[in-house]
Formats: structure tokens, C-alpha cells, sequence
């Protein structure tokens, strides 16, 4: 299932914390907990845990993905009855817009910051920032410039979260309320 994600998925990777892969037909669905820390403060809930991979074969059956994150929500429910909230991010980038967590019911909570990433002058190959800083020494700007590449400011990810208990509905319905209410007064 890793290596499946890894030569498919379009981020090439697997999360690295602890995780739970769950299948629904043709569906790998990953949720594990989130690298962001301040995930649970941002959304108002104690417990968070983010689905950090979908991914299903090119020319799957319509509504797969919809139906596999339902499906796997309700699961998750069960292996981890103390989470109160998931939190999911669709990217831009790669042509993910969230349309397949707006129809399993999850809450629209707004666009990250945009991304820092770096694309390489010699074929215009693109490396997440996080290619340059994981490991035991990360690389300064100026480094990873002088190894060919040049920086890019790409749009941030679309985040989406479901309540996992009352009150985290709540929570996060009321933090939807909130960032609706601040982008209209810009």
C-alpha cells in the first residue's frame, strides 16, 4: 500500500507519524496525524488527525473518492474514538479543487498561505520546499539556488475539515462562519 502511494500518489510520498491506511474498492485512504501542530487551535478542537492521502487508479468508478472518504470517516470513528475533528487539504496545484470533500459533506475552511516550492532551470522540474529542508541539515536559499533551481510562490492548499463529535461540528462550524465573515470585510 506505501509503495503503491509512492509511485502513484501525486506527491510521491507517505506520511512518516502514525498512520492508518484504510481500502474502499480501489481507494487508499491515509489518515495520520497531522504535521501541522497548530492544526487543532486553528480549528477550535482538541484532537485532530488529517487525511493525509486519497488516491484511487486513473478511470476509477464515478464518485469513488466521495464515497470512500464517507466510508473511511465512519471507520476512522472506530479506531480512534478520542479524535474530535479530520482535516483535510485539496491543492490547487496539482488540479485538486476539493469537489470530493465538498460532496462528503466537509466544511470549506479557506486557502493556506501560499507555498514556497522550486523549480529546476535545467527542465523545469518542480521540488517541494521540504525536499531541501528534511533530513539532519536543511539547505539555506542561496544552496538550493546554486544546485539549479529557482524559487516559486504557488497558491496555498484549500483546507476542509469534518466534526468528528457535536461539538467539534460546532467548533468548526462556527471557525467557517468566522473566516467567511473576515474575507468579506477585505
Amino acid at each position: 500500500m506505501a509503495r503503491v502511494l509512492r509511485e502513484n500518489h501525486y506527491t510521491g510520498s507517505v506520511p512518516s507519524g502514525k498512520s492508518h491506511y484504510l481500502f474502499f474498492g480501489e481507494a487508499i485512504i491515509v489518515f495520520s496525524i497531522p504535521a501541522n501542530k497548530n492544526i487543532a487551535a486553528f480549528l477550535r478542537c482538541k484532537s485532530v488527525w488529517e487525511l493525509s492521502r486519497l488516491w484511487a487508479p486513473t478511470g476509477h468508478e464515478e464518485n469513488l473518492l466521495t464515497r470512500a472518504i464517507s466510508w473511511a470517516t465512519r471507520e476512522f470513528k472506530l479506531i480512534e474514538p478520542g479524535v474530535d475533528a479530520l482535516v483535510s487539504y485539496a491543492d490547487p496545484n496539482a488540479g485538486h479543487l476539493g469537489g470530493v470533500y465538498r460532496a462528503a459533506s466537509w466544511l470549506y475552511l479557506g486557502q493556506c498561505e501560499e507555498a514556497r516550492a522550486y523549480r529546476r532551470r535545467l527542465d523545469g522540474a518542480i521540488a517541494a520546499r521540504r525536499a531541501f529542508h528534511s533530513g539532519k541539515r536543511g539547505l539555506k536559499k542561496a544552496e538550493i539556488e546554486a544546485l539549479g533551481y529557482e524559487q516559486l510562490m504557488l497558491p496555498g492548499k484549500f483546507r476542509f475539515a469534518r466534526g468528528l463529535t457535536k461539538k467539534a461540528r460546532k467548533a468548526l462550524a462556527h471557525r467557517q462562519q468566522e473566516l467567511l465573515t473576515h474575507k468579506d470585510r477585505k
